[in-house]
Parts: C-alpha cells; sequence; structure tokens
C-alpha cells in the first residue's frame, strides 16, 4: 500500500523528524509509545522498544531502522506481537516543501499513517509551514 502526502516544511527537515523514532506516535497514530533515547544517532540497525495500540488493545514490540539514506530514504521494520509492519518512506523536494511517500509490505493490514500530525506535534524541526493536501 502506498500513500502520498505533501507537507510545506523543507526536505532535511521532514526527513529528520521521520528518521527519528520517538517521533513515530507523532505520525503514526497506531504507536502508542516509543522506548528509545531522543539523542540516539539514526542509522541502520538502531533498535528501540514500542507499543502499538490495536483493536482496542496494547501490544509490546520491538522496531528497527532497516535503511537509512538521508535526506531521501528512511524505512522501519516492527514487530508487534506476531505482526510484522515494514514502511519505507521517500522523501522528495517538491514545490518548495516535501513530497513523502509511504509504502508499506503487502501481507499484512497496514499501519495508519497521518503525515498531517507530523505538524499537529509542532514545527518540524529546521522549519515551519503548513500541510499541503494529502493524497492516497
Amino acid at each position: 500500500m502506498d500513500q502520498d502526502a505533501w507537507l510545506a516544511q523543507p526536505l532535511a527537515a521532514v526527513f529528520d523528524h521521520l528518521a527519528a523514532p520517538p517521533r513515530l506516535p507523532s505520525w503514526l497514530p497506531e504507536v502508542a509509545a516509543v522506548d528509545a533515547d531522543a539523542m540516539q544517532l539514526a542509522g541502520v540497525g538502531v533498535t528501540f522498544g514500542l507499543r502499538l495500540h490495536r483493536h482496542g488493545r496494547d501490544v509490546r514490540g520491538i522496531g528497527e531502522l532497516i535503511a537509512y539514506e538521508p535526506p531521501w530514504c528512511v524505512a522501519y521494520r516492527l514487530i508487534a506481537g506476531t505482526h510484522t509492519y515494514v514502511l519505507r518512506l521517500t522523501c522528495t523536494s517538491y514545490d518548495g516543501g516535501t513530497q513523502v511517500r509511504v509504502r508499506q509490505a503487502d501481507g499484512v493490514t497496514p499501519l495508519a499513517v497521518d503525515l498531517r500530525r507530523v505538524l499537529a506535534t509542532g514545527p518540524v524541526a529546521g522549519g515551519e509551514g503548513k500541510a499541503g493536501p494529502a493524497r492516497d
């Protein structure tokens, strides 16, 4: 499943936000909490604890950064209970802002993604702006 969104923030600021595991709850509504050091350097192989809230219950799990190519691409593998979710985010500079494409692996019910929530948590570090229209 693919989902596209356009954000008015600069590419580097959007990527930095999306590539920080502690910020996952700001754009993945089903991620209830992330147990990660906000100061930990991002990179392939970084792991962290998490808690997903799905179908009315909390499920503990682990996450891992499986791709990290600043400022273009970041990917996560999230394992909670018997489910594994893989999300790949590709960022492209677009018309003064950033286009983000989220691709989730087939074969499992995808996690909800709301990139407009990035703005609801305050300005993205390094830039302020408004979300463009969300497109699926």
